[in-house]
C-alpha cells in the first residue's frame, strides 16, 4: 500500500512538472472565476497571453496607494470649495453695523472657514506624504514579482445571456496563487495614470 502511495505521488509531481506556464496559469484561473461567476459550469476559456509581471508596476499596493491619494485629492477639492463658500459669507455679513443675526452669521461662516482650513492643512500634508510614496515607489528598479496572465473567456451571466470577458491575472512566480486581478480595461486606466504620474514627477524634478 505505501508503495503505490508513493507511486502515485510520484506520479503526480512528473505530471505536475510537465504542466507549462500556461496550464499551471489556466488552472490558476479557473479556480479563481469559478468563485465570482454567476454560472461556473459555463465558463470556456478562449485565450491566454502569459507575460512577465514587474513590481512597482503590477503591484497592487501601487494601485492602492494611487487610490488613496486620488481621493485625497477629492476631499482637497471639496474643502477649497467649502473654505471659498465660507469666505464669501464672511464678506456679505462683515459689516461694522452688522445687526445680531448678521453677526450670528458671519460668526458661523467663520467657524466653518476655520474648520474647513484646518482639515485642508492636514490633509494636504497627507496627500504630499502619499505623494512621495508614491515618488518613492516609481523610482525603484523593476523587480519581477511574478506573472501577468491577459485571459479571454465566456460565461453565462444570471440572465443566461453569454458573456466575453477579458482580465489581468498577477500571479506569484511558483504559479500557487492569485495576487491581484482586474478587468482589462481597467488595468489599461492604471497603466495610463502611473505613466502621466510618472510624467508631472519628472517635470516636478
Amino acid at each position: 500500500m505505501k508503495k503505490f502511495i508513493f507511486v502515485f505521488s510520484l506520479a503526480i509531481l512528473f505530471i505536475s512538472c510537465g504542466q507549462s506556464p500556461e496550464d499551471k496559469a489556466n488552472a490558476l484561473i479557473k479556480n479563481e472565476l469559478r468563485k465570482t461567476l454567476f454560472k461556473p459550469d459555463t465558463y470556456k476559456p478562449i485565450e491566454t497571453k502569459l507575460d512577465s509581471a514587474f513590481a512597482p508596476f503590477d503591484d497592487h499596493s501601487l494601485y492602492e496607494k494611487m487610490a488613496e491619494l486620488a481621493k485625497m485629492a477629492s476631499e482637497i477639492e471639496d474643502l477649497e470649495y467649502k473654505m471659498k463658500h465660507a469666505k464669501s459669507s464672511m464678506a456679505i455679513w462683515n459689516d461694522p453695523y452688522m445687526s445680531a443675526f448678521g453677526r450670528n452669521e458671519y460668526n458661523e461662516a467663520k467657524s466653518d472657514f476655520n474648520d474647513a482650513q484646518s482639515k485642508y492643512d492636514k490633509l494636504k500634508e497627507k496627500g504630499q506624504a502619499k505623494y512621495q510614496e508614491l515618488v518613492d515607489l516609481l523610482s525603484q528598479k523593476p523587480k519581477f514579482i511574478g506573472y501577468k496572465a491577459t485571459h479571454n473567456y465566456r460565461a453565462d451571466n444570471n440572465e443566461g445571456n453569454t458573456l466575453i470577458g477579458n482580465e489581468i491575472f498577477i500571479i506569484d512566480p511558483e504559479f500557487k496563487e492569485v495576487l491581484y486581478r482586474c478587468e482589462l480595461e481597467e488595468y489599461n486606466q492604471i497603466q495610463e495614470a502611473i505613466k502621466q504620474l510618472q510624467e508631472e514627477i519628472q517635470e516636478n524634478s
